[in-house]
């Protein structure tokens, strides 16, 4: 799905929610969608920050955890770096870099989709997460 009607499923998630939509929740929201690294709070918050001088970190970290809430975002979590966020909710992979950290969506088949899981096992899956670790382009140039 193309970043802009990502963004407009969103603020739609949001109003159908009967929720504010802010000039910063907005912002927030652009900014995620426009940055393919499924950016940390942190990113999100310095980026905000060009626009909404006043716009504090708690705003960025509340907005976030409601988008999550209500699932129009995903939160990737992690033990050694901070966690990211995911504007794509659709099932995909990601790649890791454990280099520098960046991350990528690979957008082709999952590797098993959640219908044959409960179809073998009966086990109702409402929520997963692929990922590869390794090496990205610009990390493996000599």
């Amino acid at each position: 799905m193309k970043r802009e009607q990502i963004k407009k499923n969103i603020i739609l998630g949001l109003k159908e929610k009967g929720l504010k939509l802010t000039s910063q929740r907005l912002e927030v929201i652009s900014v995620l969608t426009r940055d393919k690294s499924h950016p940390s709070a942190l990113s999100i918050f310095k980026t905000a920050r060009e626009k909404y001088p006043n716009i504090s970190l708690s705003t960025v970290y509340y907005t976030l955890a409601l988008l999550k809430k209500h699932r129009l975002i995903k939160e990737l979590e992690f033990e050694t770096m901070d966690n990211r966020y995911d504007m794509d909710t659709a099932n995909h992979l990601n790649l890791i870099c454990t280099n520098c950290g960046r991350i990528e969506d690979f957008t082709d088949a999952v590797p098993v989709p959640p219908e044959v899981v409960e179809q073998h096992t009966g086990f109702a899956p409402h929520d997963m997460r692929f990922e590869y670790y390794g090496l990205c382009k610009q990390c493996r140039k000599p």
